[in-house]
């Protein structure tokens, strides 16, 4: 290949792919190099940790960097603080949550599904050599777009639907994810909420999950009118935990 086919295929791919510089902005928690996944195919990707925090679990960390850690301000969103409110998974938040969460604060919402894009080898180093790019971490990029719009932090919270059976032998109960509207005899119900507080100008933030309810529900026939009850039991169970988990992060972090 000679150089003027390399400089054509390296355009080409800056208009359909894009190259992105690498970001000076928690330049030790960019992403890794992504590849391209089923979102555009109505598959709603779930935010991965790493999405959340970057490449933190992974570092490398000196017991200087935990004792730094330690002495860095609390993670605090004042009431009435503009935020970005975020749901992992979905293109926008529950509206029940969104209203529990205006009760407190001015929101916005934001796409929990992230972008996976091909990484391109098109950018130039300071001595004008290609180096391979790697696109930025969503929460890194999400904080620029917070930042833009002069947003104080992002609240992102990942939930489960989860049904459970009294297992008599081992005198617990086994919980499992909520699918195909079914439920074993004698179910109980539960929503699980993990919430995570960004500050957009430090990029510092807390992670909480409060505890959770758990209810006892009847066995659910084939009728829709049984249908019909399980899914208003389902929508009053997340209404109360809404309400209920939001009160308490104002609570703690206000």
């Amino acid at each position: 290949m000679n150089f003027r086919s390399a400089i054509f295929l390296c355009a080409t791919a800056i208009l359909l792919a894009g190259c992105v510089p690498r970001s000076p902005i928690d330049a030790r928690k960019t992403g890794t190099s992504r590849t391209e996944s089923d979102t555009s195919k109505n598959t709603l990707v779930q935010l991965t940790d790493k999405d959340i925090f970057g490449n933190e679990t992974t570092l490398a960390v000196s017991e200087e960097d935990i004792q730094a850690a330690l002495e860095e301000e609390a993670v605090r969103v004042p009431l009435n603080s503009a935020v970005i409110l975020v749901q992992s998974g979905s293109r926008a938040p529950e509206v029940a949550m969104q209203q529990e969460m205006s009760k407190y604060y001015t929101i916005s919402t934001f796409s929990g599904i992230p972008d996976r894009q091909k990484a391109v080898a098109c950018n130039k180093d300071e001595k004008g050599e290609t180096i391979t790019s790697e696109n930025m971490n969503y929460m890194q990029a999400l904080r620029y777009v917070a930042a833009k719009g002069h947003q104080k932090a992002i609240v992102v919270y990942q939930d489960a639907l989860q049904a459970g059976k009294y297992d008599a032998a081992a005198k617990t109960t086994v919980w499992s994810d909520y699918k195909n509207n079914k439920l074993p005899d004698a179910a109980s119900l539960r929503y699980l909420v993990r919430f995570t507080l960004v500050d957009v100008a430090t990029g510092e933030w807390a992670t909480w999950s409060p505890v959770n309810y758990e209810y006892s529900v009847p066995p659910v026939q084939s009728g829709k009118a049984d249908t019909e009850i399980m899914e208003q039991q389902i929508t009053q169970l997340k209404m109360k935990t809404y309400a209920a988990v939001v009160k308490d992060l104002v609570n703690r972090y206000q």
